[in-house]
């Protein structure tokens, strides 16, 4: 999707009334190297204008998030919430307790295998969600 395209779907969402959007970004869980992430962050600033007015999440899904593009996508100012995939992104996990979640953001919290969702382990689950209560500043939400 070109740029101006996205301006364009962006600017008629907003016309419809929407407040939020979300952006899958699944290429975040690859080892990218510093050319690449640069690349995510100007995306995402020259969009910066576009995005003005909506809450913008930004998903990761079915890995772990390396440490170069969790520090990379929590500092975007622009981007109001990220979701990790926190089963099978268990140093994902590690990094937010490590390096810890701005208290600006919302964090949606992948906490039930997209893959098996009818095979969950609810303890597991809970207790990741209560280990993650004490670090999120703005608020949890549960995916």
């Amino acid at each position: 999707m070109t740029r101006l395209l996205l301006r364009e779907v962006l600017a008629d969402l907003k016309a419809a009334g929407a407040t939020w959007v979300q952006f899958d970004e699944p290429k975040l869980v690859l080892d990218l190297d510093f050319h690449q992430l640069k690349a995510f962050t100007d995306a995402y600033l020259q969009m910066e204008e576009s995005l003005s007015g909506l809450k913008v999440i930004v998903e990761t899904y079915f890995a772990d998030v390396p440490a170069g593009a969790y520090k990379t996508i929590t500092s975007l100012k622009g981007i109001s919430a990220i979701e990790f995939d926190l089963v099978r992104g268990e140093k994902t996990l590690e990094l937010i307790n490590s390096l810890g979640f701005p208290s600006s953001k919302y964090l949606f919290a992948g906490v039930v295998d997209g893959r098996n969702i009818w095979a969950n382990d609810l303890t597991t689950s809970l207790k990741t969600l209560k280990a993650l209560k004490c670090k999120v500043g703005k608020g949890i939400h549960i995916s």
